[in-house]
């Protein structure tokens, strides 16, 4: 997976490993990803624009309005219509495969063993560091905060922490579990999520993390998710 990284030659061949296994899934295949160049070591993945020189790419979305302010959340970003939507802050215009392809052409490594091994696993979770900021702009403010600025964790909020790439996995039957559920970035050790918090938030107490909405923008507010190779 590292040398595919590495160069742009057989990108081809890597679109059809990542779309191949869900062939085998009941849920509907989506599309292979489509990669454009740019120019000046930039590419564009559906929506996703990736700059492998900088190690970093930007996707757009936009937040999600919860049923209430005080309900659970479980991750920061899902996929666009993904599953679990109704326990995420924001919505992303791409796929699993187009966001797991863009991790992997700025040098993140996946290595299966890096998941967790269950729901609130309370292990730190290993994989490549990766740096995450949120951006949008409101009456001409720009903003852009860390994901934990808009959790609260039993009303606080939470410290800094360590996002990790995992890659999500396969299931059984070949499923990308990250396409099935729409689990792009999570923060409860689920074994699905492409990028994970490495020490976890809310482990083993559902509920526990709720929407900073002091500083959280409105429902339907475009935002733009930024993920940079390497840690803070």
């Amino acid at each position: 997976m590292s040398r595919i990284a590495a160069t742009l030659i057989p990108i081809a061949l890597l679109v059809l490993f990542l779309a191949a296994p869900a062939a085998q899934a009941q849920e509907p295949v989506p599309d292979k990803p489509s990669i454009a160049d740019l120019g000046d070591g930039r590419y564009q993945i559906g929506a996703i624009v990736v700059d492998k020189t900088q190690g970093r790419f930007t996707v757009p979305g936009r937040m999600l309005e919860l049923s209430r302010p005080e309900d659970p959340l479980e991750f920061v970003a899902v996929a666009r219509h993904g599953q679990k939507a109704y326990e995420s802050l924001f919505e992303v215009d791409a796929t699993a495969f187009e966001f797991n392809l863009a991790c992997i052409l700025i040098g993140l490594e996946n290595r299966q063993p890096d998941n967790p091994d269950f729901h609130f696993d309370p292990k730190p979770v290993p994989g490549d560091p990766v740096t995450i900021r949120l951006s949008w702009t409101l009456d001409g403010t720009e903003t852009a905060l860390s994901p934990e600025r808009l959790l609260l964790e039993g009303g606080f909020e939470p410290p800094p922490g360590t996002w990790v790439y995992t890659g999500s996995r396969f299931d059984e039957q070949g499923t990308y579990t990250a396409h099935q559920f729409g689990t792009l970035i999570g923060f409860v050790h689920d074994m699905d999520s492409v990028i994970q918090h490495r020490a976890g938030l809310g482990l083993g107490d559902y509920g526990a993390i709720t929407t900073n909405t002091f500083l959280a923008p409105p429902p339907g507010t475009p935002i733009t998710v930024t993920v940079s190779k390497g840690g803070d």
